[in-house]
């Protein structure tokens, strides 16, 4: 696998983990941790394009890596997986979306660096709950204004868990922010189509690697 493609393979997984957390979030209303804080720790990492260098190694990723794998062979016949891809798609949708508006963008930057600012007043832990409602505050305040909305299915009562609401916005913010590095890394919606088999070929060669550092 050459660098472009791991590289664009590792921003293309940590999509799919945001829509694996959403829907887990959605429907168990737990998911797990360090996958989660893999993907909102890169929404406070600016000025790189370096996936490696925002979410670490395929290990962080393993989740989004096989989430991935899944999507592309079962979500056919397999209504999570499914969803999982629709929300995958979306947030690559609603990042070409946020890119045509550079007032959006700007204030998504002002309300990320504000975010940075106060991550050591929260212990410098960006999963505690202070942390993850500046996430979802600045997901409302910038893609909430969006026409397309990812409309996330799930059991209604996790869904109406106190905090539940803003820590899927978190995770899909970080979602977002993925679309955007695979789409500035050279990935288009239409590879996942048409080069679905050197995806999944490459994939599998990070999942090993993520199984190794087990």
């Amino acid at each position: 696998m050459n660098d472009i493609n791991r590289q664009k393979t590792l921003a293309l997984a940590a999509v799919f983990q945001a829509a694996a957390i959403a829907d887990n979030l959605a429907w168990k209303g737990i998911a797990d941790k360090d996958a989660i804080k893999t993907l909102l720790d890169s929404t406070l990492i600016f000025d790189t394009d370096n996936p490696e260098a925002i979410y670490g190694n395929a290990k962080a990723l393993e989740l989004g890596l096989k989430t991935l794998e899944a999507c592309l062979v079962d979500a056919g016949t397999d209504s999570r997986q499914a969803d999982k891809l629709r929300y995958a798609l979306g947030l690559i949708h609603i990042e070409g979306q946020l890119n045509k508006s550079p007032r959006l963008l700007t204030l998504l930057r002002q309300r990320l660096e504000q975010a940075q600012r106060q991550l050591p007043h929260f212990d410098n832990d960006v999963n505690a709950q202070g942390m993850i409602n500046n996430l979802a505050g600045a997901y409302v305040d910038t893609i909430g204004m969006l026409k397309f909305r990812i409309q996330v299915k799930g059991n209604e009562q996790r869904l109406k868990t106190a905090g539940m609401a803003e820590q899927i916005r978190a995770n899909l913010l970080a979602g977002v922010r993925a679309a955007w590095l695979w789409q500035r890394l050279g990935g288009r919606r239409w590879h996942l189509l048409f080069t679905r088999g050197q995806i999944l070929a490459e994939l599998r060669i990070l999942i090993k690697e993520a199984q190794q550092r087990s």
